[in-house]
């Protein structure tokens, strides 16, 4: 079984954020093992457990074992208006709603399905925008006010980090 780039990036967000010694992961065939401060793991020499393990203790100044990663694919990086965005030129009115966690950004609920929302949209508090899927599941996004959505940031089926922002909704009086 092959582990997909998403997964890959989200376990490597996930290390680096973390403070740990040893890391074991298994899916079907794939073993992943990383150690901070020792020597390296040998995945083929350990029982891995039947879930993903983190072993948390203080990391040691030397760097995990390298671990390759290819470049995400075109679509995968931020659209130019997400990138360009500067929140301290919001009205007064307007709010950003966020990512809630890293993971891949879906307008709609399935592929040939119509978004969510489109600009101009009446949304109320809990008006699902959007799906953000990690590790094939999906965490829906709601809007928290009531409003209307003025901008789409982030690009369909695009990855996003946390906190990125995904939308800007202006309030309603």
């Amino acid at each position: 079984m092959d582990i997909d780039l998403e997964e890959l990036a989200a376990i490597i967000e996930l290390l680096d954020k973390t403070e740990f010694t040893q890391f074991r992961f298994e899916k079907g065939d794939l073993r992943i093992a990383v150690s901070r401060g020792g020597a390296p793991l040998d995945p083929a020499a350990h029982a891995a457990p039947p879930v993903p393990a983190v072993t948390t203790a203080p990391a040691s100044a030397q760097a995990p074992t390298p671990v390759t990663v290819r470049p995400a694919p075109a679509q995968a990086t931020p659209t130019a208006s997400a990138a360009s965005f500067d929140e301290s030129r919001l009205a007064a009115d307007e709010i950003v709603v966020r990512a809630p966690l890293l993971g891949t950004f879906y307008r709609s609920p399935k592929p040939g399905e119509p978004p969510f929302v489109e600009v101009g949209d009446k949304v109320e508090p809990d008006s699902a925008l959007c799906i953000v899927e990690v590790m094939k599941l999906m965490n829906s996004v709601t809007a928290g006010v009531a409003g209307e959505i003025s901008q789409v940031l982030a690009a369909d089926a695009g990855l996003v980090e946390f906190d990125q922002p995904l939308f800007v909704i202006r309030r309603l009086p």
